[in-house]
């Protein structure tokens, strides 16, 4: 049964989208929390950029098979089909070890058999279209620069190259006479159980804008930490109404804005996150509207990736991720905030 052109340009098109597609479903979820919080090279583009340069890539593969498809030569194209399925299989499997298995190194070894299932795929399509030989040169240069940016993630996030480190089993008096151990990542001494309760809060005044409030020291966590410590506080006296534009939940932004309410008061939150040395720095800024002017509270946490420890500590940081209200910790900042008349 003879084909025409017009149906072989269309599927030709949809089997690399549907090949993505399924990639893609993979890729999502640890694009948001997975990638962010892995040491990257210098050359690593952000990751905005991957997408576009995927959906291009996928239709040029797309119109590659379909001149291929309607050549008229006489030449077999057996070997082409072949090559071409095989490249794509394993296109869509790279994706499912990298991201979904979250095994850089195992995506490597399979990049290999990537890049040379595409060279053969050149080279069977050159021997029936030349355009089509030449549409998927940028997919192969891609997959190179991909094989490089692979192997650097491998390399610099190896657990030997993160620096983890067993606390000692040093020991701490407490004046209730129990005693507590090092823990956490930086291997600090835990809480006395009368330090866990006590509920002293310093107190930040800036005698140039009258603006004064009070901060925790530190947080009661062991794997979050605060780096721009004590938060900042802006003022804006004209800020009567809190415009709040979210972030769509589907967005894989590095930056995301979202209206939080905590005891009927209205916050918008926004947080940019980057990754570096195998953690996650957010900076966030709180913004509620007191006493008719707008306020903002900015600062800075440190996240350290959980899957870098042991079973044990793993569990107790992810345990700790879920149950930290930040939001009620802000909430209580801001409540203390006094607005001088400056």
């Amino acid at each position: 049964m003879k084909i025409n052109n017009t149906f072989k340009f269309i599927i030709s098109f949809i089997i690399p989208q549907l090949a993505g597609g399924l990639g893609s479903y993979f890729t999502i979820g640890s694009v948001k929390d997975w990638y962010p919080v892995l040491v990257k090279p210098a050359l690593n583009p952000p990751a905005w950029i991957f997408g576009p340069v995927w959906t291009t890539l996928f239709l040029l593969m797309g119109y590659a098979l379909y001149l291929v498809w309607k050549d008229e030569s006489g030449k077999s194209k057996r070997l082409a089909y072949w090559a071409f399925g095989v490249q794509m299989v394993l296109n869509t499997l790279w994706s499912i070890i990298f991201f979904g298995l979250h095994s850089p190194g195992g995506a490597l070894f399979e990049m290999v058999f990537l890049w040379l299932a595409i060279l053969a795929t050149i080279i069977t399509f050159a021997k029936i279209s030349r355009p089509a030989m030449w549409l998927l040169f940028p997919y192969i240069l891609w997959v190179s620069f991909a094989g490089y940016l692979n192997y650097s993630i491998w390399q610099l996030n190896s657990s030997a190259n993160l620096g983890q480190m067993a606390c000692t089993e040093e020991a701490k008096l407490c004046p209730d006479g129990s005693y507590v151990g090092r823990t956490g990542p930086r291997c600090e001494f835990a809480q006395c159980p009368d330090e866990a309760n006590n509920d002293l809060w310093k107190l930040s005044a800036d005698d140039q804008t009258g603006i004064s409030f009070k901060y925790p020291e530190r947080l009661l966590t062991d794997y979050i930490f605060t780096q721009s410590w004590p938060p900042k506080v802006a003022v804006l006296n004209n800020g009567r109404q809190l415009n709040c534009l979210e972030t769509p939940a589907e967005s894989s932004l590095p930056q995301r804005v979202a209206k939080r309410m905590v005891d009927n008061r209205t916050y918008c939150v926004k947080a940019s996150s980057e990754g570096a040395a195998g953690s996650v720095y957010t900076t966030y800024d709180y913004s509620t509207i007191k006493d008719d002017k707008l306020v903002t509270v900015s600062f800075t946490l440190v996240y350290p990736q959980c899957d870098n420890y042991d079973d044990l500590q793993k569990t107790t940081c992810k345990n700790e991720r879920t149950s930290f209200d930040l939001d009620s910790t802000v909430d209580r900042i801001i409540q203390t905030i006094k607005l001088g008349s400056k």
